[in-house]
């Protein structure tokens, strides 16, 4: 089911005939992988198991949401969108994880589905889309910032690959 569409993409609940291209897109960002996940002791190992793994949580935990991210032009996956209609640690909406496949990035495309996300949300009544960033994300602080958004805070964070400090990202809708 589509959830969005912006002039290049649609956003659309990820399923499970697209697990294969959705590890593709997760498997092309080597340094995001090494940044956040990690199996068996190996920094960044990450396979089809731990992307269903991912999926199941996200479909158990009420109000998140993954989608597929594909181009109107010929339905390419292009990259994956997941986020939280409410945190419930402070109510508002987070944008979980915005990740382009390698192949498609510096082209605006994650900027674009951030925009289309925000969008959604207007639509849906949220006044603000949030987002934490993981220190050492370089390419996810550019693109939040690109997004229009804004540091509101720092906090510590503990994610598969051990303890990080996140920063809270801020965008007024």
């Amino acid at each position: 089911m589509t959830v969005f569409e912006t002039v290049r993409l649609s956003a659309a609940e990820a399923a499970e005939d697209d697990l294969p291209e959705l590890l593709d897109v997760y498997l092309s960002n080597p340094a995001y992988l090494e940044l956040t996940e990690g199996s068996g002791g190996v920094p960044g190992a990450y396979d089809r198991g731990m992307l269903e793994r991912d999926l199941a949580m996200s479909a158990l935990t009420p109000g998140r949401h993954t989608a597929v991210l594909r181009l109107h032009d010929g339905g390419h996956c292009v990259g994956v969108l997941d986020w939280m209609d409410e945190n419930p640690s402070d109510g508002a909406p987070w944008l979980g994880l915005i990740m382009i496949h390698a192949g498609h990035q510096h082209r605006g495309l994650g900027a674009e589905a951030v925009a289309g996300l925000a969008e959604h949300g207007r639509a849906a009544g949220w006044k603000r889309l949030r987002e934490g960033v993981i220190a050492g994300n370089d390419a996810g602080m550019a693109l939040a910032r690109a997004a229009g958004m804004r540091e509101v805070e720092r906090r510590p964070h503990r994610i598969a690959a051990g303890d990080r400090e996140l920063a809270v990202m801020e965008l007024e809708l």
